[in-house]
């Protein structure tokens, strides 16, 4: 595997894929890497916008590296990053470690009447693959309203108050592509997320849901997201790795992240992948199971035969 260092980011990438090559048995190259193999680049600017599009297009494997889920790294020597595999957010895996990372999460609040927490992503997510933040962000207060009557408090990317003082008063969280659902839902704070979001196994996609959201088991969520997650020493020897030809293996057996690609397209008919989210109605991938809004429709009929 190439590990590509990204020129704008010469000293955090140089650490990061110096590791990766070590503990993966890669080769390091300075920029856009030669045209034979997989690869591994930094975040969603630069070197990644010259060199994902083609490799998207093309069927070539490629690995994205971006900040961890948890006790992120932030382009330091410790801490977590991130690592996914075709594309930018995690698989549920089929057999996580129930043992990595695991913590003790707040319970679920109850139905409150708290007010939307809508924490805008970054303008260059998802870029590189077609998706819009920018358009996302211009239309999704008026869609919140469309659902809702309580109040919104919109939070920045980069917003300095703290997100703990957010989460307190909030009944739910609406984002798109935001870690901030995954400290939500540490807090016990139900969301509505993209399908391409890494909480959304264990949220809402259908804005429809905004005022009564899903609160599913969140443990083989948390773990599977530990899974894809890694120190600088974890990429030097070799647990990275490990979990790498697990994740390879799951995703290019099933196709996962080409289904990510088209539930995040479907949620508003734009097959050009534009990054929004659904509005109601649209066929989701329901909360906790992924199977696409069926057992959310099944449960309809039969709520309709029992009447």
């Amino acid at each position: 595997m190439w590990c590509a260092i990204t020129p704008e980011r010469q000293e955090k990438t140089e650490r990061i894929m110096k590791a990766l090559a070590a503990g993966c048995g890669g080769r390091v190259c300075f920029g856009a890497p030669p045209d034979d193999g997989k690869f591994a680049v930094w975040g969603h600017k630069w070197l990644s916008e010259q060199i994902v599009p083609p490799a998207h297009r093309d069927g070539r494997p490629w690995w994205f590296v971006d900040n961890g889920y948890y006790m992120s790294a932030r382009g330091q020597e410790h801490g977590y990053y991130s690592l996914t595999y075709r594309g930018f957010w995690p698989v549920m895996l089929d057999d996580p470690d129930m043992k990595r990372l695991a913590i003790d999460m707040k319970p679920w609040k109850a139905k409150s009447d708290g007010y939307v927490l809508l924490a805008l992503p970054g303008m260059a997510y998802g870029r590189i693959l077609g998706f819009d933040m920018q358009a996302w962000c211009s239309e999704i207060k008026d869609k919140v309203r469309r659902h809702t009557n309580r109040k919104v408090v919109q939070r920045e990317k980069g917003c300095r108050r703290r997100l703990e003082s957010d989460l307190y008063g909030a009944s739910v969280v609406v984002t798109h592509s935001s870690k901030v659902a995954v400290d939500a839902v540490i807090a016990g704070v139900p969301c509505i997320v993209a399908p391409t979001n890494p909480a959304a196994p264990v949220c809402g996609t259908d804005l429809a849901m905004i005022n009564d959201p899903p609160r599913p088991d969140r443990v083989k969520w948390w773990q599977s997201l530990m899974c894809q997650q890694f120190t600088i020493r974890e990429m030097r020897n070799g647990t990275a790795k490990y979990w790498m030809d697990a994740i390879e293996e799951q995703v290019d057996a099933n196709g996962e992240v080409s289904e990510g690609l088209r539930l995040e397209a479907a949620a508003v008919g734009d097959f050009r992948i534009q990054g929004r989210l659904g509005a109601s109605g649209d066929n989701q991938v329901c909360a906790g199971c992924n199977c696409q809004g069926t057992c959310r429709g099944g449960q309809k009929a039969a709520e309709g035969e029992n009447r």
